[in-house]
């Protein structure tokens, strides 16, 4: 780790508190004027560290700003990173990339149309989620590239708990939640070529509720944030543990592990559900009232390429099992 983030961290960890600058050089294991040039460049950056001469240096506030140097340090994936303030979209982003071998990975402090499956918005407020894309030329196929969401899940489940002591669990196929409410979603793009028919980019896009914020009165109720008063983490953390994570699974890879633990983690396994698709309803003889409704379901199990295999509870197929897919499908717990 850097100077300069060393010095970041021992400030914080410190945070409202003068460090003198010889307490910090003895820390850090350097003189005082590399101390005086890091704190420099930390304000450079907008971190709000005063200093007074004959006190020391202390950080005002615990500020969680997006760090192109802690991500490039703490990413062992060779990766390119790119830190952006605001954009549309950090997946329409990474879609203008051509070139993304080595892995590209874009954090955004802010999305103004932050996008979910099925043309659904992802409420992305400046300065409190995690907005990141990782987009990659993938070196495997078919077969692995239809779990990489579920290889994504899995991977922010495990980054969460590591910085936060969470332990959130995943609704299929793509969204995490603490308790009832949704915390984080996912979505997985992919460009193919039309010639080879071969997959050249795979972009995994990921929203994280970082800190409260405040947030539109429809969205209340079902949302979640990362809040734990035991455990204190930045973004910067989260965001390098979910790349690190993510492309550990991709490159060890254990298709019978990844289900494993997926299915562990499941927030929806055992449970009635409702199904909203509109050929399974026309499938089952459902009028349209009744499918604006949802289809009633449990939920029994998550098979091998990551499908989510179902009982029907009414309808002309009930009790008959099906497996669903991604796809146009949208499902709820329900609790009757």
């Amino acid at each position: 780790m850097s100077t300069k983030l060393t010095l970041l961290q021992v400030l914080t960890e410190n945070s409202g508190r003068y460090i003198s600058g010889q307490e910090l050089a003895d820390l850090l294991g350097i003189c005082r004027n590399s101390v005086w040039k890091a704190a420099n460049k930390l304000k450079q950056q907008g971190y709000n560290i005063e200093s007074m001469p004959g006190t020391g240096y202390r950080l005002i506030s615990a500020s969680d700003i997006l760090s192109e140097d802690y991500l490039r340090e703490n990413i062992t994936h060779p990766c390119r990173i790119q830190v952006i303030e605001k954009v549309d979209s950090t997946n329409n982003a990474a879609k203008l990339i051509n070139n993304c071998d080595p892995p590209r990975v874009i954090v955004a402090n802010e999305q103004t149309d932050g996008r979910g499956r099925l043309g659904r918005s992802f409420y992305s407020p400046a300065g409190t989620g995690l907005y990141m894309s990782i987009a990659f030329k993938p070196s495997f196929g078919l077969d692995k590239a239809m779990l990489t969401t579920a290889a994504a899940a899995v991977a922010v489940c495990r980054a969460i708990e590591e910085v936060s002591g969470l332990r959130p669990k995943i609704k299929w196929v793509n969204d995490l939640y603490l308790g009832e409410k949704k915390l984080c979603g996912i979505l997985t793009e992919a460009e193919s070529n039309f010639e080879t028919g071969l997959i050249e980019k795979i972009i995994v896009g990921i929203g994280v509720n970082c800190f409260p914020s405040s947030v539109p009165d429809e969205l209340k109720d079902v949302v979640a944030f990362m809040e734990n008063p035991n455990h204190d983490f930045s973004r910067n953390q989260l965001a390098a543990a979910i790349v690190n994570i993510f492309f550990s699974l991709l490159d060890n890879f254990d298709k019978p592990g990844l289900i494993r633990e997926y299915k562990s983690k499941s927030f929806i396994l055992g449970e009635q559900i409702r199904i909203f698709n509109p050929a399974i309803a026309r499938s089952m003889g459902l009028s349209p009232a009744k499918e604006k409704e949802g289809i009633k379901a449990r939920a029994i199990d998550i098979d091998e390429n990551g499908g989510l295999v179902v009982e029907f509870l009414e309808g002309r197929r009930s009790r008959e099992m099906e497996t669903l897919t991604t796809g146009e499908i949208t499902i709820r717990k329900t609790n009757g």
